[in-house]
C-alpha cells in the first residue's frame, strides 16, 4: 500500500507518496509568498495556494506508476479563510503569523480569562489566534463575517477541495482557540460570544479518521484514484513530531526552520496550567490520548538569514556556518529579531549583541547566533524539567538540522542526544502515516512511526562544552530581564 502526504505550510506545500516502511516513491513541492498590507499583517490567495497544491500532487504522482490509497493533510495553524455559500473566498486568507487582532485577543483575555482559555483549548490567548482573528473580523469588515458560510483553516479547506467535506482534526481545531479539547467540540460559549454558529465551521474528527472520498472530477484532473480516502490530518508541528518518531515523552522533537517548535508529547495537558508564566501551548495532539506540550521561538534560522543577509549577501548558509569559531563564544546573542517567544513571549523585546570587545571576530560573533538561538530553547525546557517533564533525546528536523555545527551546539547545550533523520519533511511524512492508519495499514500512530520513521545521524554532547554552556546559560538567564527596561524604551 501506499500513503500521500500533504504539507501545507505558510510558504511552501508539498505532496511526497510512501510505501508502508516509510521509504519515499515520489515528491514535489510548490512554493508561494503572502502580502502584507500594513505592519504586522500577513495575508494569501487560498485559490493560489490550492492551484499549487494540485500542481505538487499532479507532478508527485506523475513520476511513478503507483497510487495512493489513502492521503491525509499536515497544515499550518491559525489561518482563516472566509468563504461565501457558493464556496469563494471573500477576501484573502489571514495567516497564523498575522498580529493584526491584538486588542480583540485582549478583549477574549478579559472577558473569559486567560488560565480557563489556556485549559479548554490548550494554547495561550494571542493575537495569532483564529478566535481573535475572527473576531477583529467581524468588527472591521462585518459584511465578510455576515456573508460567510463557512471560516475555515488549510487542513480542512483542502479536504473540502479534495472531497467536498470541510474536516478538520482536534489539533487544527484546537489552534483556533474555539475548541474544547476535554469535551471533543466547538466551544458554545465562545461561538455564542462571537455570534458564529457551528454550521459555519469544518467538522471535528480524531486525526487519523477517515472523513470521505475523492471527488471523482478532482481525481481525473490530478490523476488520483477515484476510490481515495482522504483521512482527518493534524496541525503541521503535531504531525513534524509524529514524522520525526517522537511519539513517547523521552523523545523530544525539535521542528527548527526558520522558526523553531520545540515539543514533547504528555499525557496531562494540565501540566502547562503549572508552567510559569503561562505562555506555553499544550494542545491535543495527532497522537490518541496524548497532547503537544510546545515551545515557540521566532527567530531560529532566521537570525541566520538575517546577519547573511545583512552582511554576507555572497555566503551560502554552510560558508557562513563553517567560518563560525570551533570553540564555544565568548559573547552572547539574544535572538529577539521580531520580539521573544516563549517563555516571555514580549513582542517588545529586541536581538543585542553583548560582551563585545576588540578580540571579538566574525567567528564568534556567528557562533553566539547558533548558541544563542538554542539557548533560548534551553530556558523553557528548563520549566518544563521543573514540573517533571523530561526527555533523554530529541528528534531535529527543518533547515538548522542540515548543519552539523548546529546539531552539534544544540547537543552541548541539552545535553542529550541529537538525532536527525531520513525523511527531513516530517511534517509530510506525518500527514502519511495519518493516512496509513485512516486506512488500517497499522494499529496505531505509535505502530505506524516505529516502521516509518528512520535515524540518519546522531551527535553526542561534548562533555567539555556542555560545562562550559552551563557555565554561559547562568549568564543568559539575566539578559532578557536586564534589557527588557532599555528595549521597552526604545519602542
Amino acid at each position: 500500500m501506499f500513503f500521500l502526504g500533504l504539507d501545507v505550510g505558510t510558504t511552501r506545500c508539498k505532496a511526497a507518496l510512501f510505501d508502508e516502511d516509510g521509504h519515499l516513491i515520489a515528491g514535489a513541492s510548490r512554493e508561494y509568498g503572502y502580502t502584507s498590507p500594513q505592519p504586522g499583517w500577513a495575508e494569501q490567495d487560498p485559490e493560489e495556494v490550492w492551484g499549487l497544491v494540485q500542481e505538487a500532487i499532479r507532478e508527485a504522482l506523475q513520476k511513478t506508476d503507483r497510487k495512493p490509497q489513502a492521503l491525509s493533510v499536515s497544515a499550518q495553524g491559525e489561518a482563516v479563510i472566509f468563504l461565501d455559500g457558493q464556496g469563494k473566498p471573500l477576501r484573502r486568507a489571514i495567516l497564523g503569523m498575522d498580529m493584526r487582532a491584538k486588542e480583540e485577543a485582549q478583549e477574549l483575555k478579559e472577558r473569559f480569562g486567560a488560565e480557563r482559555l489556556l485549559a479548554m483549548s490548550g494554547v495561550p490567548v494571542h493575537p495569532l489566534t483564529s478566535a481573535a482573528k475572527i473576531l477583529w473580523v467581524k468588527k472591521h469588515e462585518p459584511e465578510v463575517f455576515r456573508q460567510s458560510a463557512k471560516m475555515l483553516c488549510y487542513e480542512d479547506f483542502i479536504l473540502w477541495k479534495l472531497g467536498g467535506i470541510p474536516a478538520i482534526d482536534f489539533s487544527m481545531a484546537c489552534k483556533t482557540l474555539l475548541f474544547d479539547m476535554h469535551r471533543r467540540e466547538w466551544s458554545r460559549e465562545l461561538l455564542e460570544y462571537l455570534e458564529l454558529d457551528a454550521s459555519r465551521l469544518a467538522t471535528c474528527f480524531p486525526s487519523g479518521t477517515v472523513v470521505g472520498t475523492v471527488q471523482k472530477e478532482v481525481a481525473a484532473e490530478l490523476g488520483l484514484p477515484t476510490d481515495l480516502r482522504l483521512v482527518a490530518g493534524g496541525h503541521d508541528q503535531c504531525c513534524a513530531a509524529l514524522g520525526a518518531g517522537s511519539t513517547e515523552e523521552r523523545v523530544a522533537f525539535d521542528n527548527a526552520g526558520t522558526a523553531e517548535v520545540f515539543g514533547i508529547p504528555v499525557s496531562d495537558p494540565s501540566v502547562v496550567l503549572r508552567i510559569h508564566p503561562q505562555n506555553f501551548s499544550c494542545y491535543a495532539h495527532v497522537l490518541p490520548q496524548r497532547f503537544l506540550l510546545a515551545t515557540l521561538n521566532q527567530t531560529a534560522g532566521l537570525f541566520l538569514r538575517w546577519y547573511r543577509d545583512t552582511f554576507a549577501r555572497q555566503d551560502s548558509y554552510e560558508a557562513l556556518v563553517e567560518r563560525a569559531s570551533k570553540e564555544p563564544s565568548h559573547i552572547f546573542a539574544l535572538p529577539h529579531l521580531v520580539g521573544s517567544g516563549t517563555p516571555w513571549i514580549d513582542p517588545f523585546s529586541k536581538a543585542a549583541f553583548v560582551g563585545m570587545t576588540l578580540h571579538t571576530d566574525e567567528g564568534e560573533v556567528i557562533r553566539a547566533i547558533l548558541e544563542g538561538v538554542v539557548f533560548e530553547q534551553k530556558m523553557s525546557l528548563d520549566l518544563f524539567e521543573e514540573q517533571g517533564v523530561t526527555f533523554e533525546e530529541v528528534r531535529v528536523t527543518g533547515g538548522c538540522a542540515r548543519s552539523p555545527l548546529w546539531l552539534q551546539i544544540r547537543a552541548d547545550i541539552f545535553g542529550r542526544p541529537v538525532k536527525t533523520l531520513q525523511c527531513e519533511d516530517a511534517s509530510v511524512l506525518g500527514a502519511a502515516i495519518l493516512a496509513a492508519c485512516g486506512l488500517g495499514a497499522y494499529a496505531s500512530p505509535q505502530e505506524a512511526a516505529a516502521r516509518m520513521v528512520q535515524v540518519k545521524g546522531v551527535w553526542e554532547p561534548n562533555e567539555r562544552f556542555h560545562r562550559v554552556y552551563q557555565e554561559k546559560l547562568a549568564i543568559y538567564r539575566d539578559l532578557y530581564f536586564a534589557l527588557r527596561d532599555v528595549h521597552h524604551r526604545m519602542g
